[in-house]
């Protein structure tokens, strides 16, 4: 329902003239919008740089293990397997992260609502474990792990045995 029309209702009932808070403060509402565009763009560019983090780990991986990849790859392991061990890692490694971090945020927000308290001691805010939105912060990081390192675990399937063991 448009906030003119409620507007409208109240002045009707109460004989009270109301408005919008959206066109009496334009500025409070322009500023959240903001601060939402701020707060996905940071997200955005913390998931970005995860996934960059993850991919150099493998890419760096894959270089250092391209011999011992060769060796594999002669020994009759197929494409298909390699590429699967490197998604493993950085799915693994997605998953790893995320739970070392939810748990030191955890931790700190424990430690935050133990000691940041009001004059009468209760906790300045309440804090609500979600497991939803921890389970999708875990399945999003491991996502994101595995997103990462398709592009080092194709290089790595695609590693001729010969060149590798040579090289």
């Amino acid at each position: 329902m448009p906030q003119k029309s409620v507007a409208q209702r109240i002045t009707a009932a109460t004989g009270v003239d109301a408005d919008s808070w959206i066109k009496n403060s334009p500025q409070f509402f322009t500023a959240i919008s903001a601060q939402t565009t701020a707060n996905t763009a940071i997200r955005f560019f913390v998931g970005l740089s995860v996934a960059l983090g993850i991919a150099s780990v493998l890419v760096v991986v894959v270089v250092q293990k391209s011999r011992e990849i060769g060796i594999l790859r002669a020994m009759g392991i197929s494409q298909g397997q390699i590429l699967r061990v490197f998604l493993l890692q950085g799915g693994l490694l997605g998953l790893g992260g995320a739970l070392v971090g939810s748990a030191i945020g955890g931790g700190g927000l424990m430690l935050w609502q133990h000691f940041a308290l009001n004059a009468e001691g209760t906790p300045m805010f309440p804090l609500i474990f979600d497991a939803e939105l921890l389970g999708i912060a875990l399945a999003l990081a491991t996502i994101t792990g595995l997103v990462a390192a398709v592009a080092p675990a194709m290089r790595a399937a695609r590693l001729d045995p010969v060149v590798a063991i040579g090289g």
